[in-house]
Formats: C-alpha cells, structure tokens, sequence
C-alpha cells in the first residue's frame, strides 16, 4: 500500500479544461420611502458583456504504468508462455515509455493473450488506451484489471486501477460514474488528497458546487504536497458558484500566496470583488493583470465603476 501511496501521490495535475461557472438568482434592490428602514442590499450581478468565473482546473493524470517483476529482464529458462509473457509486458513498457502507444497496446495485448488472467497486463491496456485517448476502451480494461486479483508484488495496486478508471469515466464526461468509482477507491483509503480533489471537479461539472466544496476542502484537509494553488483556486470557483463570495475571496488569495503569477486566479478574485462592492481591490486587480494577462485585464475594466 505504501508503494501504491507513492505512485498516486507522485502524479501531476494535467489535461486542464473548461468549467462554466453562471450566476443565478441575483436581483437589484429596490428603493424604499424615507423613514423607512432600508432593506438588505440586493446582490449584484455582472453587467451584460462581461465573461463571468471562468474555471481552469486540472485533473490529476493516471496515465502510468506499474513496473516490477513483470518488467524486468526476461527468463530464458522460464516456460514459453511465461516467457512471452515476460517478454510482451517488457516489450510493451519500453514502446509505451517513447510514446509509442499503439505498439505499446499490441504488445499489452499479446501479455493478455499469453495469461489472460493477469492484472498488470489489463492494467497496462487500460493505461495505453487512456493514453491514447480512447476512453471507453480504457474504462473496459481497467473494468477487467480490478476484477482480478495482483500477485503479491503488486498487492494493493487495484486501488489504482480503480482510481485510473475513475479519471477515465470523468475523462469521457461521465462524471457520476467517475463518483461513484471514486468514492469507492476512498472508502478503502480515505486519505488521499488527490482523490478528492478529482471528486470535487466532478461535482463541479455536475454543479453540485455544495459537494464540490466539501471535495476540496477534505483535499487540502489532508496536505497534499504539490499543485495545491489548484484546489484553492477551484475551491474558490465553488464558493463563487455558492454566492459565499468571501470564502471565495479568500480562497483565490490563498492560490495567489502559492502562485502570485495565476493570472485566472487573479481575475476571478477581481470579480469577486466586485460582487462584494470592493472597487479598490478590483481595481488593484485590473492593475495587476495590465502586465500579467491584458486580455483579462480588459474584462476586469468593464467592471471599474460599475
């Protein structure tokens, strides 16, 4: 298991992609006779041009393969199956790692057809697949590889295969699925940051942005080591989409404390600002993104003195 904890939590945030984040529900408020007591202040909405939140976000990327035993030089006194075995898996590792994937899943597929009961090769096939972006094909090898038991050197490794089929299910935008399989691999370890963090980009797309919250708040509850001005950043995204601008606010600060050159995170705080009525701050923003991003800063500008 332990190996297995390295192997996940080694892995990069990739594949960025596009969330739309819409306001709704935001009214004016309404001018009340003299004497009265002034009702609450409206929420405000973005005027009619403006981009709104957009969101940026990376899923963690499960394209890797296991090595080991089944990797290693082939045994010339092994028995010929065992031997083509060995020498596929071998084969397939050494295409997969020069990115040449098809030849890679050729001889994945030829490990299978020598032992088709084994895990590392319906893994390996799930991994190239997904590589390749196939993901359908992918999610029925990763399918296969967790049904079936890993030898003693790579015990515990379906989690990771569980996990990887996860990312492919929300890779073909089959998000409650991706959930589903994901909440699975954290009932049988709970603390991986990673985990939850792809979680929450589901519910994000699926605009549960109360569950999302939860997702990346318990991601960063457990201290993962890199790429955490992401999970601020989209932490922040939900909490915008919740209209708990500033939790959101606070959030995109504390992205910007790891990265002050995040240029999304820097417009979407501006945005922030102006909800909550804060032309300073959205002006130092605007300020900020002139030199870092213009194009965003161009956006911000329609908001100055709204």
């Amino acid at each position: 298991m332990k190996i297995l904890l390295s192997q996940i939590g080694k892995l990069s945030f990739s594949a960025l992609f596009v969330l739309s984040l819409s306001l709704v529900g935001l009214v004016a408020a309404q001018a009340q006779p003299a004497g009265q007591n002034p009702p609450p202040k409206g929420k405000k909405k973005l005027p009619a041009g403006s981009k709104g939140f957009a969101q940026f976000a990376g899923r963690d990327a499960s394209d890797k393969l296991i090595t080991g035993g089944a990797t290693r030089s082939v045994d010339t006194d092994a028995k010929p199956t065992e031997a083509a075995y060995k020498e596929a898996i071998q084969s397939g590792t050494a295409s997969y790692e020069e990115g040449k994937f098809k030849e890679a899943l050729d001889a994945f597929k030829q490990a299978a057809t020598a032992k088709p009961d084994d895990f590392v090769a319906q893994y390996s096939i799930g991994v190239t697949y997904e590589a390749m972006g196939q993901f359908k094909e992918a999610a029925e090898a990763y399918k296969r590889a967790v049904t079936l038991k890993p030898d003693e050197e790579h015990e515990g490794q379906d989690l990771l295969a569980h996990y990887n089929l996860g990312n492919t299910y929300a890779a073909a935008g089959h998000h409650k699925e991706a959930i589903e399989v994901y909440q699975q691999v954290l009932r049988r370890e709970p603390r991986l940051s990673v985990v939850h963090y792809n979680m929450g980009l589901s519910y994000a797309v699926l605009n549960q942005p109360k569950e999302a919250i939860g997702a990346f708040n318990e991601a960063l509850s457990l201290k993962p080591k890199r790429d955490v001005e992401l999970i601020h950043y989209n932490l922040g995204l939900a909490y915008g989409k919740s209209e708990q601008y500033s939790e959101a606010a606070e959030a995109f600060k504390q992205a910007l404390i790891l990265k002050p050159d995040y240029p999304d995170a820097r417009y979407n705080l501006g945005l922030i600002y102006y909800m909550l009525d804060n032309q300073s701050a959205l002006i130092e923003q605007h300020k900020i993104l002139q030199t870092m991003k213009p194009e965003m800063a161009s956006e911000l500008a329609k908001l100055i003195g709204k």
